[in-house]
Parts: structure tokens; C-alpha cells; sequence
């Protein structure tokens, strides 16, 4: 790729291109499926192929092709350069860059067992295995379903100003569901997934994970309850309160979606940017959500962002106080700041970089309760909410209600009667305002559905959220 790049660049450069930037990418992929004792699913496929982006007369341009060719390069550089020169004409204010460093570098992520390599036999086996133990749990388990999926995917990116990142990172993601129908119908799945090879799927352990899904579903269609409408203490524990931080904290602090450029998925934010530096109160004094790209193993790891930016680790929130975006280069200069915070990410070769989400997680309280047990013990009244369920949330990321998969009442520092189709509802502020306790213990999980954005060209990206075991105060459940 290296001489494709330059070629491009140069091409670019005497097109007129003030910048240049090429991405060779390629996504290898891997998913093996069982669904009550049959093979789903055994599907491997690639996608590779480079684009082009830059920009000339102040607006950018972008072409791209799955042919891996110097022959290609004059055609799509010119295909850009057409697309920037036209652009230039309606575009009210000309795209600016933040400076940053030039980097050379090449980079894979760690892994011991490359999942390519095991036969699809050995696979097949203990997805097979995962599903026997959720059969012996008898008929009131009518689905069950068990899968692994794998990514290899690699970078080789350059720019005009330079840099030269070579990069390969190896995803593993596993899921195990066990669907139950007797006095109702109930669902119990869960996910994981971490930036390793096929030593993941021995820590993910399908078959303890197989057992606890159907025992759980069948809690959730035989004896689990609704619970009463109520405001209460109501614990999160790491994954759920992932998939909170997510929609209530991730998505608003975009910087894409506080400009109005994105909107697709429940509309823009509310974190506005007279917001930013005012002391804006986003939770309480135990609130410091962080992201931290460099953290070694989870699906959000990035040593770079796709504009070739090194990743930092900072807080979005900060002892309470809203503290920063998330961004890339153009929003960043748009706004003032002097650097990307390096959140500039691409699923394919054919797609524009977007402001993402990588690794946000709440940090853990050293002075709290060691773990889930001391937690509880110390909320005489309450629920503890277990995984995802569904979502929904205003168009400005401010009100929202989530469903939880199992919950269990609390009563006197104990867990108590299991619940079904528990809903919990507030407002982003309020929510984060209830925080008053978490454990030293802290779980960073893959999120279990791909996070979607740039309709109508779509990018589902893996990203990583949690924390510890917390609990938020005056929280409206309700059954639905």
C-alpha cells in the first residue's frame, strides 16, 4: 500500500488538494451459529478496498474503490476532487483542521489463538455443547441460541502532512440466548466480546453461560413478577449501566450530533455547546464517566483514530461538571479547541470517518463498597436491574426509559422476588444527579448490538462501555 498512498497523495496534491488522506481497509469476518441443535449460521466473508478523502478549495471530497490498484488511483483521486470542487461552491464556511502530530507507525492488537485458524469444526462443538446443556432444562425453553463471530480487521493509512499508521486489530464477540414460554414469554441473553483471539471464548465459558440464560428465562415465564410504579434504589449493574452511559451520556457528548450534523437514531443533543465551560451540572460529585481509548483488550480499544490522531484518555464528565467532547479534527477547530480528542472512526474502506464513541466507561469509587453483595447490603429498599432489554430516548438524548431483562426486589440489604418487564425512566441529569454509591469492583463489556450511525450509508461500529456496580436514588420503575 505504501507506494498507492503516496501516489494518491501526490495525485491529490497537484489536483489542487490543501489535504489528502488514504485508507486501505479490509474486514475479514467470521460467525458460526447454533439455534436449537442446528447450525444457523457458518458464514465467512471479506471486504477490502482504499478510499480517498481530501480537500480542496475548502470542501471535501471522497471516492473509493475494492480494487487494490495503482491503475485506480488517478481515477479515484480526480472522482474526489471533482466531488470537493463542487461542494465548494454551496458550502457556507471553508472546513479547517486541527494541527496534530505526525506519527509513523505500526501496530497489532494481542491475542494468543488466531480464530481463523481453528477448524469450524472445533467451533461447531462447543456452540453444540452450550446448546445441549440449555436443552436438559426441558420444553419450557422454546429458542435457544449460541454463537461466535470473529473480525480481523486492517488499516494502512497516510495523509499529506506525513503520518503512516499500519495497524491490525483481532475482535472476538460471543452471545448465548434462551428464550422460555409458560406463564409468559421471556427472553434471556448475553453478550460479550473483547479485542482478543479464540483465548476469548474459554473466558466468555458458553457453557456456564448457556446454563444461567435458560435457568434465568425460566424464572422470567414461571415465577418472576412485574413490579409495582414506585421511585426507588435501583442498582445497575456493569452492563446495563453500559448501555446507560451509551444513550444518555455517549451519543449527547458527540460533537457531530451537538453541531446538528447528526441526527439518525434519536435526534441531535442537549448538551449544547454553552455548555461547555459553564459548569454544567451533569450528574453528582460521584459522576466521572472517562474515555479512555488505550485501555488494553476491550472492543473500544484504539490506538489511533481513523484521521490518524493518537488516542487519549479524558473525561467527558469530571466530579460531576459536563468537561469535554467527543471529537475529530474539523469539529474541533470548529469550536476553538487546539487538538482532537481522536474519536474519528470508519467501519469499511468505502465510508466517511464520523465522530464515535470508543471505550466510556463510569470510573469506580476506591473509597466504596467492595462489590455487588456489600452494595446491596447496604440498600435496606430497592430493585437491581440485569442487562438490556430496550430503549428509548427524546430526540435531544434528555428523557429516557430503559427495560431491563431480570430484576430482583430488594428488601433489608437482601435480593428478593425476581422481576420481569422492568422499566426504569428519567431524565439524563436527574439520572446521573441519583448517583450515590459504587463498588471499588468495575467490568468494561462489549456493547451487545453494534452502535449504529450515518444513515443513510450505514456504519455499525464496536464499542466498549461500564463501570462498577451502582446505584442511583429516586429512580421511577414501572412495569410495561
Amino acid at each position: 500500500m505504501d507506494d498507492l498512498i503516496a501516489k494518491a497523495i501526490k495525485h491529490a496534491e497537484l489536483g489542487g488538494a490543501s489535504f489528502a488522506e488514504v485508507r486501505g481497509f479490509s474486514f475479514h469476518n467470521e460467525m458460526v451459529s447454533v439455534r436449537n441443535g442446528q447450525i444457523s449460521a457458518c458464514d465467512q466473508y471479506l471486504d477490502k478496498g482504499y478510499g480517498v478523502r481530501l480537500l480542496k478549495n475548502g470542501a471535501w471530497g471522497f471516492s473509493s474503490t475494492a480494487t487494490i490498484d495503482e491503475s485506480t488511483v488517478k481515477v479515484i483521486v480526480d472522482s474526489a476532487l471533482k466531488e470537493a470542487e463542487s461542494a465548494s461552491k454551496i458550502i457556507k464556511k471553508p472546513v479547517e483542521l486541527t494541527e496534530e502530530t505526525v506519527i509513523k507507525d505500526t501496530y497489532k492488537t494481542d491475542f494468543k489463538i488466531n480464530p481463523f485458524d481453528v477448524p469450524i469444526e472445533d467451533k461447531i462443538e462447543i456452540l453444540m455443547k452450550a446448546d445441549a446443556i440449555m436443552a436438559e432444562k426441558g420444553d419450557t425453553v422454546k429458542l435457544r441460541r449460541n454463537t461466535m463471530t470473529f473480525h480481523l480487521v486492517t488499516m494502512n493509512y497516510g495523509n499529506s502532512e506525513g503520518t503512516r499508521i499500519d495497524e491490525e486489530e483481532l475482535f472476538t464477540q460471543t452471545g448465548s440466548t434462551a428464550r422460555a414460554i409458560a406463564n409468559d414469554n421471556q427472553q434471556r441473553n448475553l453478550v460479550g466480546g473483547e479485542m482478543r483471539g479464540f483465548e476469548y471464548i474459554d473466558m466468555f465459558d458458553f457453557e456456564t453461560k448457556a446454563e444461567q440464560m435458560a435457568k434465568e428465562a425460566i424464572i422470567l415465564a414461571t415465577n418472576a413478577k412485574s413490579p409495582k410504579k414506585q421511585s426507588t434504589a435501583f442498582i445497575l449493574e456493569p452492563f446495563q449501566l453500559g448501555l446507560t452511559i451509551h444513550e444518555s451520556v455517549g451519543h449527547p457528548s458527540e460533537l457531530d450530533r451537538v453541531l446538528g450534523w447528526e441526527a439518525d437514531f434519536a435526534g441531535t443533543s442537549f448538551l449544547t455547546l454553552d455548555k461547555l465551560g459553564s459548569n454544567y451540572q451533569y450528574g453528582s460529585e460521584k459522576t466521572n464517566l472517562v474515555c479512555d481509548p488505550n485501555m488494553p483488550f476491550v472492543l473500544g480499544h484504539e490506538k489511533y483514530d481513523h484521521e490518524g490522531v493518537r488516542t487519549k484518555k479524558f473525561h467527558v464528565v469530571k466530579d460531576g461538571i459536563f468537561n469535554d467532547y467527543q471529537s475529530d479534527r474539523q469539529t474541533a477547530k470548529l469550536i476553538g479547541q487546539e487538538g482532537s480528542n481522536g474519536n474519528a472512526r470508519i467501519t469499511r474502506y468505502n465510508r466517511f470517518p464520523l465522530v464515535r464513541m470508543s471505550n466510556l466507561y463510569l470510573e469506580a469509587d476506591p473509597e466504596g463498597p467492595k462489590d455487588l453483595d456489600e452494595l446491596i447490603a447496604e440498600t435496606k429498599d430497592g430493585i437491581y436491574g440485569v442487562n438490556w432489554k430496550s430503549h428509548s430516548i427524546d430526540d435531544k438524548r434528555m428523557n429516557f426509559q430503559f427495560a431491563v431483562q431480570i430484576a430482583y426486589e430488594i428488601k433489608d440489604g437482601e435480593l428478593g422476588q425476581p422481576l420481569k418487564n422492568t422499566i426504569y425512566q428519567a431524565a439524563t441529569p436527574e439520572f446521573w444527579g441519583g448517583l450515590d454509591m459504587m463498588t471499588k469492583e468495575s467490568e468494561i463489556h462489549g456493547l451487545g448490538v453494534a452502535c449504529g450511525k450515518g444513515a443513510p450509508h450505514m456504519q455499525a461500529m464496536w464499542i466498549s462501555h461500564g463501570g462498577p456496580y451502582s446505584r442511583f436514588q429516586d429512580v421511577n420503575i414501572f412495569s410495561g
